[in-house]
């Protein structure tokens, strides 16, 4: 099924490369792992749920979506000071998420003015 809204594109791809390095992290940090991986799919889960549901619903899932970005944000920055990912990586994955906030900021207030 291809996916037409930019959004989830774009995170489809930040999944795919997080997963990856996910596969790297050290077995000590299972519960970092396992906390990135869950916020990631929520936030994919999110994005689907606020393109399909009323004005009301959409939103709230929209604001989801900025909680996990933040989320993962922060687990990606602890698992930089903790040395299991690189500066690169830990820019690339910035680089991702920053482009996903950009990109669902709009649409929240485009849904905001909708029946404004």
């Amino acid at each position: 099924m291809k996916d037409n809204l930019l959004i989830i594109t774009r995170l489809k791809k930040t999944v795919t490369y997080l997963d990856k390095l996910l596969e790297n992290f050290n077995r000590n940090e299972n519960v970092l792992r396992d906390n990135i991986k869950k916020t990631m799919y929520q936030l994919l889960e999110d994005s689907y749920s606020a393109n399909i549901y009323n004005k009301e619903e959409k939103i709230n899932y929209q604001n989801q979506m900025l909680v996990h970005i933040k989320m993962i944000d922060f687990y990606i920055q602890l698992s930089y000071n903790k040395k299991m990912i690189s500066s690169k990586q830990y820019t690339m994955i910035g680089n991702h998420l920053l482009d996903i906030y950009v990109l669902v900021q709009p649409w929240i207030q485009s849904v905001n003015n909708e029946t404004s």
